[in-house]
């Protein structure tokens, strides 16, 4: 019953008063086809260099491993004791999907910190986080890794690219017969616009939008606008106006002022168009078909109020698990919102939350 608490207990320590003593320096470490090293940071506890390794992929923004939100969860993860490796998979920093490499990178970090004659014997335990999430799963069933890895984390994944697409539009999402309504965050649609028009025969000749919407993107990834602010309306109208004015009604689409939805039949037609392209050249992207059975232990967390990725996306992919994964546990919780935006949850119900989530970290940290 108490396994894994106290550790829990010291993340939520470090998570809460982000001062943790962890000695953060470079790494770089070879990966197979790959002509140079890959950088990476790494993380140790102060004064104890060994202990458990943990392998963390960050998801597609600029900062990469130097995401706030990221560098805070780290080193709470290294101030319970872990030596924490976060590869920087430049292909993500650049926001292109590339889940191939990715494959590649994540299975490097894992043999080169677990072969570390200071990485606690018995396994890797890797995060992914985002969509790096359904990557972490994915990779963790390859024969390389399988004698490496000691369980699989998911935080904030996702299980089908339609219905995470979709969302990202509409704000709108399902779980059984229950329908949800959310206000999205339009760095995914950005995102999946960047990766997507230039795979669509029909699409790819609108270079200028992909431009504009990395701009966007890059842009929100590095703090520069806020996606869900009226303040970020006026970068899109700049953008707007420097494109073709061919190009206006499909950047609109992905880009419309805060105060404006974009047009539903509009929506259900890109989301058609871009989905199947994707799946057609980026495969791996779309998790559900390349899960394999997996014997180490799974745990999957979601925010409820997720606003860039649903959390009935990692109800999906721990539905889709359950039959293969024999050791696994799914968890939501009211707190730590993806897109970063302050939870709406009522005080009243914060100390269960804070409860259900403690017995989340709990399971996780048990694993080690």
């Amino acid at each position: 019953m108490w396994k894994g608490l106290p550790s829990a207990l010291r993340f939520i320590r470090g998570w809460s008063s982000p001062s943790s003593k962890a000695v953060e320096s470079a790494a770089r470490f070879p990966v197979p086809g790959e002509a140079e090293l890959v950088s990476g940071t790494m993380l140790v506890p102060a004064g104890s260099p060994s202990g458990r390794g943990w392998v963390v992929l960050h998801g597609i923004t600029r900062p990469g491993p130097r995401h706030p939100e990221l560098r805070r969860f780290v080193r709470a993860l290294a101030g319970t004791g872990g030596r924490v490796l976060v590869p920087e998979i430049s292909d993500w920093t650049e926001l292109r999907m590339a889940p191939e490499r990715a494959q590649r990178i994540l299975r490097g970090a894992v043999r080169w910190l677990h072969d570390d004659h200071a990485s606690t014997p018995g396994g890797i335990m890797v995060v992914g986080f985002s969509f790096g999430a359904p990557q972490a799963l994915i990779a963790a069933a390859h024969s390389e890794l399988v004698p490496r890895i000691r369980g699989v984390v998911g935080w904030g994944g996702y299980a089908d690219l339609h219905r995470t697409f979709r969302f990202g539009f509409t704000g709108e999402h399902e779980w059984g017969e229950k329908r949800y309504l959310e206000r999205p965050d339009p760095y995914a649609r950005w995102v999946v616009g960047i990766n997507g028009i230039p795979l669509s025969p029909s699409l790819r000749r609108h270079e200028g939008v992909v431009r504009a919407l990395y701009a966007l993107a890059a842009a929100a990834g590095e703090g520069r606008i806020q996606t869900r602010d009226p303040g970020s309306d006026a970068m899109k109208a700049r953008l707007r106006r420097e494109l073709p004015q061919g190009d206006h009604s499909l950047f609109d689409l992905f880009a419309p002022p805060v105060d404006r939805e974009p047009d539903p039949g509009e929506v259900a037609g890109i989301v058609d168009e871009l989905v199947p392209c994707i799946r057609r050249e980026l495969p791996l992207v779309d998790p559900l078909p390349w899960l394999e059975p997996l014997d180490v232990p799974v745990r999957l967390l979601h925010p409820r109020s997720d606003a860039l990725i649903p959390f009935t996306e990692t109800l999906r992919l721990g539905a889709a698990l359950e039959p293969i994964v024999p050791d696994l546990s799914v968890a939501t919780t009211g707190l730590l919102e993806h897109s970063g935006q302050p939870s709406t949850i009522p005080l009243a119900h914060r100390v269960q939350e804070n409860l259900r989530f403690l017995e989340a970290l709990r399971g996780i940290f048990a694993l080690v």
